[in-house]
């Protein structure tokens, strides 16, 4: 997908622009945004950045042949393509407001759902080495194996945890209507963190309210 907008691109509240989007709405720092009902954000492209290839990439969703028990299906699987040890998980997104009227994004993140730890016999992992990306949000995993207490080679059923892990922009985003923004959200320490099965989605603050992705399967093997 191109990153270039439809119409008008993400613009920092902060800048020369203010005063053309400043007299209704939610107050942000010195500046007003339009903020009207109508205006529906969503995630209009979600992908694995270049950087990252081959160590993601996407696959058809087989629960059958994965032998996860979530309860819920889900729309798109994430995996890495061998088992590397440490690994980080990188996003390349776009979110498009589709309404008609401006929006404003304060945050990005994550809603880690449920997680699942399968044994899988791949002998021992390989380091990791991820080069830094550009235009990006780092946000730290939390260590879910060890409130779990789940190794690397330990099984643990399907559980619900519903953990949200944000990242607020020091300087929130104007996004005009029709227009897109593109980004890279990288999640630290995801394999190390994170047991080798989870369900979660995307999700971004716009408005004061969260916009979701649908629910994605993310597989570290």
């Amino acid at each position: 997908m191109s990153d270039r907008p439809v119409v008008g691109k993400a613009n920092r509240t902060g800048d020369a622009r203010a005063e053309f989007y400043a007299n209704t709405g939610v107050h942000i720092g010195d500046v007003t945004v339009n903020v009207a009902p109508e205006s529906v954000v969503r995630f209009a492209h979600i992908g694995i950045p270049l950087h990252t290839k081959p160590r993601w990439a996407e696959f058809p969703h087989r629960p059958d042949f994965l032998g996860c028990e979530f309860t819920e299906r889900c729309e798109r699987l994430f995996s890495l393509t061998k088992l590397i040890h440490g690994s980080d998980l990188f996003f390349d997104l776009v979110l498009l407001n589709m309404g008609d009227s401006p929006t404003v994004i304060s945050k990005v993140g994550i809603w880690i759902e449920e997680v699942q730890q399968l044994i899988y016999l791949y002998g021992y992992p390989e380091a990791s080495r991820i080069r830094p990306a550009t235009d990006e949000y780092t946000i730290a995993m939390p260590d879910i194996r060890r409130k779990y207490k789940v190794g690397f080679m330990d099984h643990m059923a399907p559980d619900r945890v519903d953990v949200r892990v944000m990242h607020e922009l020091a300087d929130p985003l104007y996004l005009p209507p029709k227009g897109l923004y593109r980004y890279i959200l990288h999640l630290k320490s995801y394999q190390t963190n994170i047991p080798n099965h989870a369900q979660l989605r995307l999700t971004a603050e716009v408005n004061g309210q969260e916009v979701c992705s649908p629910k994605l399967h993310v597989f570290t093997r």
